[in-house]
């Protein structure tokens, strides 16, 4: 690359910018205090705060291009397909703090440059702690209130159904059986959707054992099959190719794995497709289970609250919202993880891992 002007060394900061491919470039006084406020503008405009930030403030980025070794780096940054040198562009600050490269001495400007890096460094990792510590206190708050509620509930749920079955057997009108029946009916419904919380709110200390992955998976297949059938659902598995340990409880990672496939099932339409794959994850701590659809998939937001309890992006009485949180909370309580990626049109994906058996070692062989 060829620049038309360059930074002498007497108005080098002491900075420089290594560029991609490049050489390492010497960056003014100046340019470094540009860089600051085009750092900070960028912050501001990514965090929402376009009312707050001046009005030249996007202009900071072309200011800041003034310098050849900004502009070299710029112009290597968009090559390589990460961006360009214009206001607004995610993670410049983080590839800038990648790209400097400091020298010795150094002006109170490229000391200016640095702290402001890092303060936005730390601003950024204070933002993500905060945003997870409220959602764990969020979920956690949840989880209380689901377990006094559904143990308070549950008492008076008994009485009921007990009551209408004690009168079922002696009732001849037709009529008043069958409302005694609804209410049967519903009561035990309610009893369902309290169980649901409970397992949410404090799921059964697992029992765990070492058993192949396709035991685990196979019988959910053969449970669901039916009902995806009548769905008019194609569902299609693909079992592990070898046989792989995982240290669960079988009954607990089922349940779960059905919710997920009831899950998948009422995202597509009739005809659609439902793919249930395990395979070895990386490494031999963890093994797959993965399940994917090419139903309507979720936006960004109802993705974030998928695992919610009472929380559905279906029609309203078309599912309760228990199924996902219940399936997160059995299978978290197994030593698992589930992680769910969705766009808009385009289906989604769900990925269980498990933990794989430990295998024992040989003993060394003796003299």
């Amino acid at each position: 690359m060829q620049w038309d002007r360059s930074v002498s060394a007497a108005d080098s900061s002491g900075m420089a910018i290594a560029v991609p491919g490049g050489p390492s470039l010497p960056v003014s006084t100046a340019g470094c205090v540009a860089l600051a406020r085009a750092v900070i503008g960028e912050v501001r405009l990514l965090r929402g705060e376009a009312a707050a930030v001046p009005r030249d403030e996007p202009a900071c980025w072309v200011r800041a291009a003034a310098e050849p070794a900004v502009a070299a780096w710029l112009e290597a940054v968009r090559r390589r397909g990460a961006g360009s040198g214009s206001a607004g562009v995610r993670g410049l600050p983080d590839q800038l703090a990648e790209a400097l490269v400091a020298g010795d001495p150094r002006t109170a400007e490229a000391d200016l440059l640095l702290d402001v890096l890092a303060i936005v460094g730390d601003r950024r990792g204070d933002a993500v702690r905060f945003e997870e510590a409220v959602a764990d206190c969020r979920i956690e708050a949840a989880r209380e209130l689901a377990y006094g509620a559904g143990h308070e509930i549950n008492n008076p749920l008994a009485n009921i159904a007990a009551r209408a079955q004690s009168l079922l057997p002696g009732e001849a009108d037709a009529e008043r059986r069958r409302r005694l029946s609804t209410i049967v009916d519903q009561a035990f419904r309610a009893r369902d959707m309290i169980g649901g919380l409970m397992v949410f709110a404090r799921p059964p200390k697992p029992r765990l054992a070492d058993i192949d992955l396709h035991e685990v998976v196979r019988p959910v297949v053969e449970a669901v099959r039916p009902l995806a059938d009548t769905r008019g659902v194609r569902l299609e598995y693909s079992p592990p190719p070898m046989p792989l340990l995982v240290r669960v409880d079988a009954a607990q990672v089922g349940e779960a794995l059905r919710a997920l496939a009831m899950n998948a099932f009422e995202a597509v339409e009739d005809g659609g497709r439902v793919v249930i794959a395990a395979a070895g994850g990386a490494g031999d701590r963890c093994h797959r289970i993965e399940i994917t659809d090419d139903g309507r998939g979720m936006d960004a937001d109802v993705a974030r609250r998928a695992f919610d309890p009472f929380f559905s992006g279906r029609d309203a009485g078309r599912g309760i919202g228990l199924g996902l949180p219940k399936a997160l909370r059995l299978i978290e309580s197994n030593g698992g993880t589930i992680d769910l990626s969705s766009r808009p049109g385009r289906g989604t994906r769900v990925l269980v891992e498990l933990p794989a058996a430990v295998r024992e070692q040989p003993e060394p062989a003796t003299a």
